[in-house]
Formats: structure tokens, sequence, C-alpha cells
């Protein structure tokens, strides 16, 4: 779950989601988180997520998709699995996923780790606040009408039970089950921003204390933090229990990723080097076994990076714009780059085909990926100022 993107592209998707309709504003620093993780916003700030600002995040698909191009990268940490890792794919063909008739912008958020569902948003524009929950079922969407305003679904598990988050002042978590939506308890604003497969939802409540809800009818339970007046939240949960997050010292910025394993250690991922120096504030956003995603702050700004937990390896992406939202169980990173998707390792870097053209930052940029990798989604352009909910199929 991404939590604060490049602030150019920001400030780019808010100058074209102005120009396309009225209707609620949206900030790119919500794309992911989320998100896998959406920001916050404060006072009048309106919560949405950075794709979600075009709510971009193909109506001519490319009659012919190119295969993915290979650059060469960093060299090689140690992996992740007993087993060799995988190479990259050769190819990730592009595809639109459909969206409700007269929605003026729409938006992928996250993925379960099977790839089976995709969760978003849409945003009706015409002044409405009301923002349906939007789930793809192997590409068959379903449109979930969530209560309240400003609704903002953060995450989504395999059995396709949803969580997120609704409101401005005073926010209030959500899960998504059995067909019905109701809120998380705990003191207000709580935030939803991850589940696993167990049912255990992760994210933060009241004065921005990490939690973890072990169940969706208990009281939040505070995470460990570093001794002194600290802060923070979680971001992401892995299927055993490991919960990754961002934590700071009240009323400074100088944000740390962490890591809390299972047996409830809490554990503070090294900060790497970039462009010579050691990264000033890093964060966590996803985890996908081993691997945790997400950015490290250095002389030009924020870079994508991942962290393994195993070995302690950590790397950074600065061919990669913005990314850090999503990983996969080989530590494939996805993101973006000058308008284009890209799927990145120790390997080398896939760019991934667009629909139509990439013409602005924001034309075509990736998210989410499944657990195995082979399936990839996000934000395609069809020409102009929007883009529409893709997913890339990678062989």
């Amino acid at each position: 779950m991404n939590d604060r993107p490049d602030r150019g592209l920001a400030d780019a998707l808010e100058r074209r989601a102005d120009s396309i309709a009225p209707g609620p504003r949206f900030s790119a620093e919500e794309i992911v988180q989320a998100g896998r993780r959406a920001a916050r916003r404060r006072t009048t700030r309106i919560r949405v997520s950075a794709a979600a600002a075009v709510t971009a995040l193909a109506v001519v698909a490319a009659p012919a998709v190119t295969d993915a191009v290979r650059r060469p990268t960093h060299p090689a940490p140690a992996a992740s699995r007993s087993e060799p890792p995988r190479g990259l794919p050769t190819a990730c063909p592009v595809e639109r996923l459909p969206v409700p008739a007269g929605s003026v912008m729409d938006m992928v958020i996250g993925m379960d780790p099977t790839g089976r569902y995709i969760v978003g948003r849409t945003n009706p524009g015409r002044g409405g606040t009301g923002l349906d929950m939007l789930i793809w079922d192997n590409g068959r969407l379903q449109v979930i009408p969530v209560p309240g305003d400003q609704q903002l679904p953060t995450d989504i598990n395999s059995r396709g039970e949803a969580v997120g988050v609704s409101g401005v002042v005073g926010e209030r978590a959500w899960i998504y089950r059995d067909g019905t939506v109701t809120h998380l308890p705990g003191e207000r604003p709580t935030r939803a921003n991850a589940i696993n497969e167990s049912n255990v939802v992760v994210g933060s409540n009241g004065p921005r204390r990490p939690v973890v809800w072990r169940t969706p009818s208990d009281q939040p339970t505070v995470l460990p933090m570093p001794d002194g007046d600290w802060e923070g939240e979680a971001s992401d949960i892995a299927a055993d229990g490991t919960i990754v997050g961002t934590l700071n010292r009240q009323r400074t910025t100088l944000f740390q990723a962490y890591a809390w394993l299972p047996d409830g250690t809490l554990r503070e991922l090294p900060p790497p080097v970039v462009d010579g120096e050691r990264a000033v504030a890093t964060r966590a956003m996803s985890i996908s076994e081993d691997w945790v995603a997400g950015t490290a702050k250095g002389p030009r700004g924020d870079v994508p990076t991942r962290w393994n937990l195993r070995t302690g390896e950590v790397q950074t992406f600065p061919e990669m714009r913005m990314g850090g939202r999503g990983v996969s169980a080989d530590g494939w990173l996805v993101g973006s780059r000058e308008g284009q998707g890209l799927l990145a390792s120790h390997q080398g870097m896939v760019t991934l085909p667009d629909l139509h053209d990439h013409d602005t930052d924001m034309s075509n940029y990736a998210v989410a990926i499944s657990r195995e990798g082979r399936l990839v989604a996000g934000g395609g352009s069809v020409g102009g100022p929007r883009a529409v909910p893709v997913v890339w199929r990678c062989r």
C-alpha cells in the first residue's frame, strides 16, 4: 500500500482530474495505500487513491501487444526461496477490465495474492461523493455500494473479502464479507489498510497508532513501538501473520520502515544507500513471503525499495519513478516510469506494453501483482486525459 507517491505525479493527476469533470477531487497520495495502501489526507483534504485522481488507476486496445522489453539493473541479492529464482516473464499482454456504464473514472487499488480478485473504485463525477467499490472476480465486474462518503477500498483477500475506509474527518474502517459492509470497532479515526487469508486486518486507530484486528469483531490491538513517543500505521500483513508498516517519532517526519514478526518481535528495516548517501527515511508498504516493498528517501526524492526479511538484503530501484506498492513472492516489484508500467527484480526490468500511448507520466502504471507474479494490475491509457483499469497477463 503505497503511502506517498512522487509529488510531481500527484500534482499532474490532480490537474488532470480537475480538467475532466466536476466531482470528488482525487490525490495521488492515495494510490496506492493506496496501497496495498492509501495515504491519509487531513482536515479538508479528500481521501482517494492516486490512481483515483484521474481515477485512472484500455477504449482501443492495442491491436498487437508487443513483448516486454528487458533492461539490466542491479547485481543479484540472495534469493528468498531455497529453489533458484524464476526468470522474469518475456511477454505481458495487456487487457482492459470492464467498468460500470456511465462512470466518469475508475481505478484499480489492489489484488488478492492469487490474482483471482482485484479491488478498485469508481467515481460518478457530477459532484457526487458516493464512490462504489469495484471487485473483479476473474475479470467479472461486481459493483458494491459502501455506506458513507469518500469510500476507499484498500485491500482484498482470496475469499473476496475487502477492507477500506470512509469519510474525511473521523474516518471509519470497514470490512466487506458475505455480501455485507460492516464497520470495524475502535477509536475513530480508524483505518484498515490490509487483510490476509485468515481475516486478520491491520491499519491504524485513534491518534495514529499501528493496530491489528485479530478478527473483524475484536477491538484493535496496538502493535509494539520503540521506546519513546512514536506513532504510525501498519500497511500490510502476510499469510503467516508478519506485519509491515511505517513509524515516526511524534512531531517529526523522519519515517522508518518496520516489520512485526509473527512472534511479536519488532524489527527496523535497514535504510539503503541512495545516490551515495544513507536514506533519511523509509516506508514499508507491502509484503509477500520474505519480501517487503516500499520506498527510501534519498537526495532526489523517494526511490522504490525492497527488503528480504530472511537474508537482510535491501535493494533500491532508481529506474522506477514510482513504485513500492506491490511485490511478488519472488521479489518482483511493480511500478512505473515516464508513463509506462514496469516489472523489476535483480534479474532486470520488464516494460509493460501500453494500451494506446505513454504521453504523460500517468498514462500507464502498475500498482498490484499476484503472489506468483503472473498477473499485474493498474491503469492504462486509451488516449486523452483518462486512464482505465487494466491487467497484464505475464508469461
